[in-house]
């Protein structure tokens, strides 16, 4: 694993808007993995129960799997103000997020044969971070998880804006995504990028979001799938 120093020294180190900048260049591929069919059915109320349910299981696996990259941050960053944003975002992933969960399966329990399938069928998103992990450390961790937050800030914002009727449990999850805490959130993630050194480029940022967002699709296509039997 190759760590990236953590805290920037000197006037060149870190660079304001870095994460605007990276945000504005990939734009149409957010735009691209908002519109994919899952979330476009969430988003437009037509996703069907078994698909919300096969959604809601690999999707708490993969907030478990943030709740531990958002604690590989927090022990990584040696900074306590920055550590403090890791701490929040485990709290929120630990907090809100599973109860969600939880309560939710209980209502839509899925078997363990479907489940296995489902989450190796899903595993590419843990993966395509995981890689990120071993290329670039806590840089590769940060944007990728900003990657991901950004992309549901994006979908949720525009699916909350849209008066259509939806599901009482879909409209939770996307309610959840537009809060106040949850925007602070991705900003914090956002400066997190902005701090990163200097010698993390730009094209290391875009490679890393890039490949989160193209993961994000496969994750999402993954619940629309029936488990063959």
């Amino acid at each position: 694993m190759a760590d990236q120093p953590l805290t920037p020294a000197g006037p060149s180190a870190g660079r304001a808007g870095r994460a605007a900048a990276l945000v504005a260049r990939c734009s149409g591929e957010l735009d691209a993995s908002a519109a994919v069919p899952l979330l476009a059915r969430m988003a437009d109320g037509t996703v069907d129960d078994d698909e919300f349910g096969r959604y809601l299981a690999i999707e708490q696996a993969f907030v478990r799997t943030a709740a531990r990259l958002a604690g590989y941050c927090l022990w990584q960053q040696p900074e306590w103000s920055r550590a403090e944003r890791h701490a929040a975002a485990v709290a929120d992933l630990v907090g809100p997020q599973s109860r969600y969960f939880e309560r939710l399966l209980a209502t839509r329990p899925v078997d363990e044969a479907t489940r296995g399938d489902l989450l190796r069928r899903a595993s590419v998103l843990e993966a395509t971070v995981t890689a990120a992990l071993d290329e670039g450390g806590y840089a590769g961790v940060v944007t990728s998880l900003a990657a991901a937050e950004t992309l549901y800030l994006r979908w949720c914002t525009q699916a909350a804006a849209r008066p259509v009727a939806r599901p009482a449990d879909v409209q939770e999850w996307i309610d959840l995504h537009v809060t106040g805490s949850f925007r602070e959130q991705v900003g914090s993630l956002h400066q997190l990028v902005d701090e990163l050194p200097a010698d993390v480029t730009d094209a290391q940022l875009d490679r890393w979001f890039v490949a989160l967002l193209r993961a994000e699709d496969a994750f999402h296509a993954s619940a629309l799938d029936e488990v063959a039997a």
